[in-house]
């Protein structure tokens, strides 16, 4: 067979450290030697892999737009790159990671308190904890600015949090959910980061997807869950918060969608995922 052609017109592999460019190609070879001959599997029976996550893990790719508390701290380009060397061989491994190393780390590090980002960063860099980011509603989408109606009530040192979420990648799973409500004093978005096994919290997978099969979204019903003050992200006030960590993650859609268009010519590795997305049209981390 031909070899693959060089779809990096711009060269831009070479505005790369001589680290990063390392980081990529283990990236790259992970991808290819780990992922591709098993995720076909995965993709028909709607389920997710848990057992790749010990070697995304050991990529130290989770978090790279955070600097310090065990992140990696790459830079824009080397981001931005690695989203779309993931999503070259599956889009929904680069959906799962987008929304862990991404949205739920990029709002701890973005809106947290100092201790906030000790207590949980270290191992969500080191995927020993898995984070999801719950900002999308059934009847609302994303465009929730003006009328999320996940609201919080503040109860002395606690918040109840009452609502639905939908479309939450990794929530079935993650051990970290970053749950985005409208406190009802005084009608402003805050985030609240509420744990896995909490009272009231129960996600619900959704099944029969076209597209990013694997990834495992969930609908989200939140009936009088407690969350604890301290855990409420201290610097995400307003909806302007969680705007903040939405411009940091969305470049690394386009990346993915990049990626897409970069799939390899070899069919045997054209993983199912990934063509679902191209015919769909459904690209980016669910939020």
């Amino acid at each position: 067979m031909d070899p693959l052609p060089d779809a990096d017109f711009y060269a831009l592999e070479q505005l790369l450290s001589p680290a990063g460019s390392q980081q990529l190609l283990a990236v790259r070879e992970y991808m290819e030697k780990a992922v591709a001959p098993v995720i076909n599997r995965y993709w028909t029976r709607e389920e997710f892999p848990h057992e790749l996550v010990p070697g995304l893990a050991a990529l130290g790719i989770a978090g790279l737009a955070c600097e310090g508390y065990g992140c990696p701290g790459g830079d824009p380009l080397l981001d931005g790159m690695i989203a779309m060397e993931l999503a070259r061989t599956d889009c929904s491994i680069a959906t799962f990671m987008g929304v862990h190393g991404g949205l739920a780390m990029g709002s701890i590090y973005l809106c947290g308190s100092e201790e906030q980002k000790q207590r949980w960063l270290p191992a969500m860099a080191r995927m020993e904890k898995i984070g999801a980011f719950a900002l999308t509603e059934p009847d609302v989408g994303s465009g929730a600015a003006g009328g999320l109606t996940t609201t919080a009530q503040r109860d002395g040192d606690v918040w109840i949090l009452n609502g639905q979420k939908k479309w939450i990648g990794n929530a079935t799973f993650a051990d970290l959910v970053v749950v985005w409500a409208r406190d009802v004093a005084d009608n402003q978005v805050k985030g609240f980061v509420v744990e896995a096994g909490s009272e009231g919290f129960s996600p619900t997978k959704m099944r029969n997807k076209i597209a990013l099969r694997v990834v495992q979204n969930a609908e989200i019903t939140l009936d009088d869950v407690r969350v604890l003050e301290e855990n409420r992200l201290q610097q995400a006030t307003t909806f302007r918060d969680t705007a903040m960590v939405l411009r940091l993650t969305r470049a690394g859609v386009a990346w993915m969608a990049t990626g897409c268009a970069r799939l390899r010519q070899k069919p045997m590795l054209l993983c199912a995922s990934s063509v679902s997305m191209l015919v769909s049209g459904s690209i980016g981390p669910s939020v």
